[in-house]
């Protein structure tokens, strides 16, 4: 999905660990999430760079539990978003996961899309940090809770398939990666869907 979407003056890079590790989570939820995280990049490499994504499995223990007093010591699961653009200034780093806070120019973005990241974090009992630097990009590493696999459901329990309604809905967004992304879920569920740019476009559709 992200190939086509960000150009070909981005490159993408994966750095996937081969042993598979499990996130307790909401897979939606995760994926909306990634989705934030390469938004922001892609913003922030407007000339060009490079988007990395990696997996793996990290150990926060009790010296960082002491200084981070959000996250108890544990195993988590760990996605980490990194890039080569413009980094963030260091006088709102400690701020950007709060709500409207952005740093981009007028009408390239509502700064809600970090803050969106940070709730899922906090709802998952995870653990998100940030890392950047003017010049030389950014990372950030989301730390979610390690599962042991999905127990097996057992023969007795139907298991009930999510299903949409028969409505139209209609989806109004200026980025097309997350109309796209938003589209496509709607679409799986059965829904037809409609969809325009901005407000006065969707008004003209109503």
């Amino acid at each position: 999905m992200l190939r086509p979407t960000l150009g070909e003056h981005i490159e993408i890079e994966t750095a996937f660990d081969e042993e598979a590790c499990i996130a307790t989570v909401d897979p939606n939820q995760l994926a909306t999430a990634i989705l934030n995280l390469t938004l922001n990049a892609r913003d922030a490499m407007s000339n060009g760079g490079e988007l990395i994504l990696e997996t793996g499995s990290a150990y926060l223990d009790e010296n960082y539990s002491r200084t981070n007093d959000d996250i108890r010591p544990s195993r988590y699961a760990l996605i980490a978003v990194s890039d080569t653009g413009t980094g963030i200034p260091a006088a709102i780093l400690d701020k950007v996961f709060d709500p409207l806070l952005t740093s981009k120019g007028p009408g390239k973005g509502t700064g809600l899309g970090l803050s969106m990241v940070y709730g899922f974090i906090k709802q998952s009992a995870g653990h998100i940090k940030i890392s950047s630097e003017g010049g030389h990009g950014t990372t950030i590493k989301m730390y979610l809770p390690q599962g042991m696999g999905t127990p097996p459901v057992p023969e007795s329990i139907p298991v009930a398939e999510v299903e949409g309604g028969h409505e139209t809905i209609l989806v109004v967004e200026d980025d097309r990666l997350v109309k796209d992304h938003v589209l496509t879920q709607l679409r799986s569920l059965g829904y037809a869907t409609l969809d325009a740019p901005n407000a006065a476009e969707a008004l003209a559709i109503v």
